[in-house]
């Protein structure tokens, strides 16, 4: 979603008339665009501009400005926290970017964290990718996990209108663009609060139709699902239409109940096991990914071992797994960080090794099976070959023959640190 937000910013920035400066060093406008899920990015971030801000000595006009999701908690204190800071706009205000530019440049030091119309700047968008896409369908959140500073930040879920969105994509197929992935904080969610712009008039797997009828559209992805949005709607679509990958990213989060109702998750382990086997069991091949937090308040050695467990018996293709931290406004700050940073960091390093194991063991699994591959381009890992990702999301590595843009059918041959190695099964096809 970061990824995607840089386009909006740069897109933002070159309608206005500047061009991408190559290095810091030759820039007039440095923007830090960041996040705030975890603490440690707060403390990083307030570390880059003071570093940045040492080039104005010799570039008396720059100016170096904050934006995103940590603009928008910290607000104005930000400009006590970081001296060499000219602006901050907020996550909900970024549309006012070039506005506050404008205002940087005539002397001022502004701070702008008011509501603005966000989603509506996808077509500034500065792409990164020739064929993969990213599009936001849904902003905000209304989970209130109790760990969760995203309501605070980018405030309550609004989905954007099916229309805009699915002519949106069509623009991006018009450009050559093949695959698109929906981004959400809670993406299954879209169109089911009342009075949002989706109510009344499509589901989530309805929007999931109507992007993949688009002409040009190879394949579509989707990110971030909850849980309890995982439906039979949604299973069917996945069966369904051809164009939808199989993959999701369902987080979990932890593997003890008790852990889980005080996250708020609204959900049992049991309950996410149901449905995950549901999802198994209309759709085998598929690559379900989670994230996880350590240490939160209060997780005793069972509690964690609860959430060994859960990743052993979920066998995930891969997972995201982090240390707690506590942030501003949510209400497991207010019960502290009481365990220990070296308990945190052993708890978090055992379990990245028992998913290192299960993703190994996948792989090998892998070997000798057909894969689809979007073919994306030179590989930066070994000269000579190409690089694409499976249906699935897997990088996989082959010599060719292909091009970019084109689809190609390869058996896995082997494993390289990680990603799939393969060679061309079928000849490579052109997307129509």
């Amino acid at each position: 979603m970061n990824a995607h937000e840089g386009e909006r910013l740069l897109g933002m920035l070159l309608d206005e008339g500047y061009q991408e400066a190559l290095t810091p060093d030759a820039a007039d406008v440095i923007v830090l665009h960041t996040c705030a899920v975890r603490e440690h990015a707060v403390h990083k971030v307030v570390s880059e501009v003071g570093r940045l801000a040492r080039l104005k000595n010799a570039r008396t006009m720059l100016k170096i400005g904050l934006t995103g999701c940590v603009a928008q908690s910290d607000g104005a204190s930000l400009l006590g926290m970081a001296p060499g800071l000219d602006f901050v706009v907020g996550s909900r205000a970024v549309v006012r970017l070039p506005s506050v530019l404008r205002r940087v440049a005539a002397g001022e030091r502004v701070v702008d964290v008011a509501d603005g119309e966000y989603l509506e700047l996808g077509l500034a968008a500065a792409r990164r990718d020739s064929l993969r896409a990213y599009v936001t369908v849904i902003e905000g959140c209304d989970k209130f996990c109790s760990f969760c500073i995203v309501p605070y930040t980018r405030g309550r879920e609004y989905s954007r209108p099916a229309s805009v969105i699915v002519e949106e994509v069509r623009g991006l197929a018009a450009e050559g663009f093949r695959e698109v992935t929906l981004l959400g904080q809670t993406v299954n969610a879209y169109g089911r609060k009342e009075g949002g712009a989706g109510e009344g008039e499509v589901d989530f797997p309805e929007l999931l139709a109507r992007v993949s009828a688009v002409d040009g559209i190879e394949r579509v992805r989707f990110v971030t699902s909850h849980p309890n949005y995982l439906g039979e709607g949604l299973i069917e679509a996945m069966v369904r239409l051809p164009e939808v990958c199989e993959y999701m990213h369902l987080p979990l989060q932890a593997g003890a109940d008790s852990l889980l109702k005080r996250m708020n998750r609204g959900y049992t382990v049991a309950e996410y096991m149901s449905r995950v086997e549901r999802l198994r069991a209309a759709v085998p091949d598929v690559a379900l990914v989670s994230d996880f937090i350590v240490g939160f308040p209060g997780e005793s050695e069972r509690e964690f071992r609860a959430t060994l467990d859960a990743v052993e018996a979920l066998r995930f293709a891969s997972i995201f797994a982090f240390k707690y931290s506590p942030r501003p406004h949510t209400r497991a700050e207010r019960w502290g960080d009481p365990i220990p940073e070296p308990v945190k960091a052993e708890r978090l390093e055992r379990l990245l090794v028992a998913q290192r194991r299960i993703a190994d063991e996948h792989n090998q699994s892998l070997i000798g099976t057909l894969q689809e591959v979007l073919v994306e381009g030179e590989s930066s890992r070994a000269p000579a070959h190409l690089e694409g990702r499976t249906r699935t999301q897997r990088r996989i590595i082959f010599p060719g023959p292909a091009q970019p843009g084109q689809r190609a059918t390869l058996r896995v041959t082997g494993i390289d640190r990680g990603r799939l190695v393969g060679r061309v099964a079928a000849t490579p096809s052109h997307v129509a």
